[in-house]
């Protein structure tokens, strides 16, 4: 067991001293020919397992398992001297060498011979043997093979030290430390070779091990640290001067150079230009092609400014972004042709160069001012797609002064009222009263006026800081909730207005969530508004937060649906509560009769979703008409009312001229009853289409409302006004005057019919026949009932008019 205790010993040191080296994998090394070295310190562990279960296996007269143990071994050792070999090789790095050729053979032959011994040994007992008695014997070709290591290990001694003499400094020690490696191997090999039995061959792995591992690779890999500090040095020097991506100067030492060159260009009468460079659908290239292939066209593009402009006159800003200083004399042509030879270099799919020029001629700030105006110019083209120019003009400056006014004055504003808050009336259709409440920010500064939200808003969207403006816009609508709480007053839910960025500021959803319930009022009188631009935006992430304001408890509408961002698809992803169309619908109402069509469908495409719908823009009479016959459930807009601060609308219910809020207690009746489509017979037939199959469906149809003996015709379409007309002489001017006493005769006859069969089936066809002997064909069905009034609301169809039978 001593020698195999011996072994174990070798192997442990072995693997404490070599990890390092034995759990790397990469192929780039830290000290030169890692890999070579590498094979050489796994074939001397393998070596080692196989000594030490030599010494087991032979102590316990294991004879077959010690002969295939000692091939193993004598395997391993061969591999082990020939990586050693490929190490000295490839650490030395020398080239055209012929000592280098022979020791590379040598290496080959040894390894091919040692081999071919332990194939033979298996049939003829040439490199070692055991007798009857298990005792080992080494053969005549085991002094052979260690003649021939020995003379390998002497070679590579000899090779490394003639090279270490012609080196110096810390690699003619390394170098010599591989020689006395090489020599002390030699050195264990001939003593092994006088002692067999004993583990001199381990003995000297493990000490060779140990002094390369001591006087090369440590000093290797300190060499390689100071060296990797040198740079990192150098690169942060750099770095602060020069663009590591693309070699051009950095934007802080950019601004110092463009001090002298704007001198020197006016002194030589020229006139100063920036210009700020942006690539339109970067964002989109990197996704499609990876980031890498993102900064090779930054490079590019790097290239073609340093061609056109100089390396000096440019600048990498950041991102996608550049800066150039130029003379503007034949500015034009030279980026024409800038762009040309882009889409030569890159083709048509690449991103388009967009570019902002500023020219001293306006006033001459300080550079870094000039490329933020020129950075504006080029903002004004955002979102083409071609390769284009614009220069910075005294409309864009005088935009630029008022942006920096709102931006510099938001907190102010906010906490001296400037900004107030407007409430503008969403009515219900059916029943004419305010239903809901839009929330709207107005901005009257004391010194620049009224600010129009189409001025502020955007320019606090882009900054960021339109979260700081929807916060307190809540805030304000909270405090006003309270206020008509204590004003006895009923409380209609509320609608704030919430950007795109209000969701890259903060958590938004959990910003509503925490004044809302300090307030204690509940979630659903709080609903959210986001136009489908926003979604679009980023699709998932919206999503995301829709769903969680929607598990709340908060609605959500879906604003300006219409607007030129609509898609259906979005509907089909994402859950909303409410759609509000666009006021263009009513803008085009009386231009264009395909916008009717496509808004009566969308209606119908709505209800038929389960989604609620708004339509704005709302000022005359005949719209109110028409959007009630297509099913459309509330109403806003001018007609109604414009936007008020509160103390006009609490105003207005002191003085009562308000539209009157709706009790919250019928608002689920009414909401049933304003949602049917008065053009679109499916929606009253429900489950009994098929009793129906064989009308037609653009027929009269009506809501009559029955209250005890009293009917009330909320809601009808023209076809079903011109029938009650014709047939009864009943005039429906006003659709939601009440008609306690119909006039006798068949119309009253009609009304009856129509209470009693509704009262006893919920759903009747019936037929009433007339003096002339006509037969009206009617279906009804009872739609929603107010709990609060009793009031019964019953669709009815005229399905036909014919002759009786």
């Amino acid at each position: 067991m001593t020698y195999s205790s011996a072994g174990v010993l070798a192997l442990i040191v072995h693997l404490i001293i070599n990890h390092d080296v034995l759990r790397s994998r990469r192929g780039a090394a830290v000290i030169p020919a890692q890999r070579t070295y590498r094979r050489f310190l796994l074939a001397v562990t393998v070596y080692f397992v196989t000594d030490i279960f030599w010494g087991v296996l032979y102590e316990h007269g294991l004879i077959r398992l010690t002969f295939v143990d000692t091939a193993v071994y004598f395997t391993a050792m061969a591999f082990s001297i020939l990586f050693w070999t490929h190490f000295v090789i490839d650490y030395l790095k020398e080239k055209n060498n012929s000592f280098r050729r022979i020791l590379t053979l040598s290496g080959w032959l040894i390894f091919a011979f040692q081999m071919f011994f332990v194939v033979i040994n298996f049939f003829l007992p040439i490199l070692y043997s055991f007798n009857e008695n298990g005792v080992y014997h080494a053969e005549a070709a085991r002094y052979v093979t260690l003649a021939a290591q020995i003379l390998m290990f002497l070679l590579s001694a000899v090779y490394v030290l003639v090279i270490a003499a012609r080196s110096s400094g810390t690699m003619r020690l390394r170098n010599r430390t591989v020689g006395l490696a090489s020599l002390a191997m030699a050195g264990f090999i001939t003593a092994q070779a006088l002692y067999p039995l004993l583990p001199l061959y381990a003995i000297g792995c493990l000490f060779s091990s140990c002094v390369m591992h001591s006087f090369v690779l440590e000093n290797e890999k300190e060499e390689y640290r100071e060296e990797l500090e040198d740079r990192l040095q150098d690169n942060i020097l750099k770095g602060n001067y020069y663009d590591l991506l693309t070699g051009l100067p950095g934007m802080t030492y950019f601004f110092e150079l463009l001090v002298n060159k704007r001198t020197q260009l006016l002194e030589a009468g020229g006139k100063p230009a920036f210009l700020f460079f942006n690539l339109s659908g970067m964002k989109f290239y990197n996704q499609s092609l990876g980031f890498a292939a993102g900064d090779r066209l930054l490079r590019s593009l790097a290239e073609l400014l340093i061609s056109s402009f100089g390396v000096d006159n440019c600048s990498r800003l950041g991102q996608d972004h550049f800066a150039v200083f130029t003379d503007d004399a034949g500015l034009e042509g030279v980026l024409e042709q800038l762009f040309r030879e882009w889409e030569k270099r890159c083709g048509r799919e690449c991103p388009a160069i967009l570019v902002g020029i500023y020219s001293d001629e306006i006033e001459a700030p300080d550079p870094s001012t000039a490329c933020d105006l020129a950075k504006i110019a080029c903002d004004a083209i955002r979102g083409t797609y071609v390769s284009s120019y614009r220069r910075f003009d005294a409309n864009m400056y005088v935009s630029v002064q008022k942006q920096q006014y709102i931006i510099g004055h938001l907190d102010q504003a906010i906490e001296e009222k400037w900004i107030q808050v407007y409430y503008q009336p969403i009515v219900r259709a059916t029943n004419r009263r305010v239903c809901d409440e839009e929330a709207l920010a107005r901005w009257i500064d004391p010194e620049r006026g009224v600010l129009s939200p189409a001025e502020f808003i955007p320019i606090l969207e882009n900054a960021k800081l339109i979260y700081k403006l929807d916060l307190f816009v809540l805030e304000q609508v909270l405090e006003k909730m309270q206020l008509m709480e204590e004003a006895g007053l009923y409380l209609v839910p509320q609608s704030v207005n919430l950007s795109r960025s209000d969701f890259d500021s903060c958590d938004m959803v959990q910003e509503i969530l925490q004044r809302v319930d300090a307030s204690g009022l509940p979630h659903h009188l709080f609903t959210i508004e986001i136009t489908e631009s926003v979604i679009g935006s980023d699709f998932d992430f919206i999503k995301e937060q829709i769903d969680r304001f929607r598990s709340l408890g908060f609605p959500v509408w879906m604003d300006d649906f219409g607007s030129g961002y609509s898609s259906l698809d979005v509907l089909q992803s994402i859950q909303v509560d409410l759609i509000k169309f666009d006021m263009r619908f009513m803008q085009q109402f009386d231009n264009e009769e395909k916008s009717r069509i496509i808004l009566t469908e969308l209606m119908k495409m709505a209800i038929g979703l389960g989604i609620d719908t708004v339509c704005e823009g709302v000022e005359r009479e005949d719209q109110v008409g028409f959007l009630r016959e297509i099913g459309c459930s509330k109403l806003q807009g001018y007609y109604f009312s414009k936007p008020n601060p509160l103390d006009e609308v609490l105003r207005r219910y002191e003085t009562g001229t308000q539209i009157g809020f709706e009790n919250p207690a019928e608002s689920g009746y009414y909401d049933a009853i304003g949602k049917i489509n008065l053009y679109d017979l499916a929606v009253v037939a429900q489950d009994n289409t098929e009793d129906l199959k064989d009308y037609f469906s653009a027929i009269p149809m009506a809501i009559v409302e029955i209250c005890g003996e009293r009917l009330k015709f909320t809601r009808s379409n023209q076809a079903y006004r011109d029938f009650m007309e014709r047939y009864f002489g009943i005039r429906l001017a006003r659709l939601w005057e009440e008609a306690e006493n119909l006039p006798e005769g068949h119309g009253k006859e009609f009304a009856l019919l129509l209470q009693k069969c509704c009262e006893e089936n919920g759903r009747a066809i019936f037929d009433l026949t007339l003096p002339s002997g006509e037969s009206v064909h009617s279906f009804a069905r009872r739609v929603a009932e107010n709990d609060l009034t009793g009031t019964v609301a019953v669709a009815v169809v005229v399905l036909a008019v014919g002759a009786g039978k």
